[in-house]
């Protein structure tokens, strides 16, 4: 299994890392500046693949 890491941006922003990708999840503007998936639609979007 690869190895993925989860770095904090700051504003609840976290910079995900995977071998072959890297992308931001954010939440939404209420609480974030919802600049990628919130940690919700993540979830879904795994048990969903």
């Amino acid at each position: 299994m690869e190895a993925v890491t989860v770095k904090s941006l700051g504003n609840m922003q976290q910079l995900v890392v995977t071998a072959s990708h890297a992308f931001v999840a954010d939440e939404p503007l209420d609480d974030g500046d919802d600049l990628g998936p919130s940690p919700y639609e993540l979830l879904l979007s795994a048990l969903g693949t």
